[in-house]
């Protein structure tokens, strides 16, 4: 029996995001706002990724296909962290911005972007009068997400497409080898795809719609996720919270 083809179940994926699917979000859920930009996010990511695929430039993908995992694990906890998500990446700006500042105090142009580092400075200062430190703001790490959700394989997975995001020996060694006569060097990567991209953008994007549709109304895409699901042998369920921390409880 042959595998069924990617790109079909990535095409059944894309048909599921209407024109009209913003309607089932509600603007006063803050999980469901930020969701929303953190799944679309990862739809991007997808996209791009496949575009290189195509381009026979599949090693230059490593930033995108790392990108859309660690957007997909997000919308996963803001799913379970609910509308507290929203003051928990509030103080990650403010954070954010105080070492903005002090970079820019530091090297005397302080004054020079007088306007931005009032912006930092009235956001620093919002934040401090109006919401309070949260203990799960450590979870805004993707380490530690991963560590919550016991995703052992994807943790891996991610420490090796960093090797080819950040500069390292492995991914230099991409254009270039030693078959013990002659020392080879290319202009191209010598092994190209380090992942079958079709098939990780499928398998993530349909993580990602397993999340998102938890925060949409009546849930419409529950059929066709698993559906997708049995055919491709993905799960049909989300990896569940095993941290110490508690996510509801404020």
């Amino acid at each position: 029996m042959a595998e069924a083809d990617p790109s079909n179940g990535l095409m059944r994926l894309e048909n599921l995001i209407t024109d009209d699917v913003h309607t089932r979000i509600d603007p006063m859920n803050r999980a469901s706002m930020i969701g929303w930009g953190l799944f679309f996010t990862v739809a991007h990511q997808v996209r791009a990724v496949l575009v290189l695929h195509k381009a026979g430039a599949c090693g230059a993908a490593s930033p995108n296909r790392r990108s859309a995992l660690e957007h997909t694990i997000t919308l996963r906890w803001c799913v379970d962290q609910g509308d507290r998500i929203g003051d928990i990446y509030n103080r990650k700006l403010r954070n954010d911005q105080i070492q903005l500042a002090k970079a820019l105090k530091a090297d005397g142009t302080k004054d020079r972007y007088k306007d931005g580092y009032q912006v930092m400075a009235g956001t620093v200062k919002a934040v401090n009068e109006t919401i309070a430190s949260d203990p799960n703001e450590r979870l805004a790490k993707i380490e530690h997400l991963m560590q919550g959700y016991g995703l052992a394989r994807e943790r891996t997975f991610y420490q090796v497409e960093s090797r080819f995001t950040h500069p390292t020996l492995t991914g230099v060694q991409m254009f270039f080898k030693d078959d013990g006569e002659a020392f080879h060097v290319s202009q191209m990567p010598i092994q190209d795809e380090v992942v079958a991209c079709d098939l990780y953008c499928l398998w993530i994007f349909h993580v990602a719609m397993l999340a998102f549709n938890e925060v949409l109304t009546d849930k419409p895409w529950t059929a066709e996720l698993e559906a997708i699901a049995k055919e491709y042998g993905f799960a049909t369920t989300l990896p569940q919270w095993q941290g110490s921390e508690d996510l509801n409880a404020r």
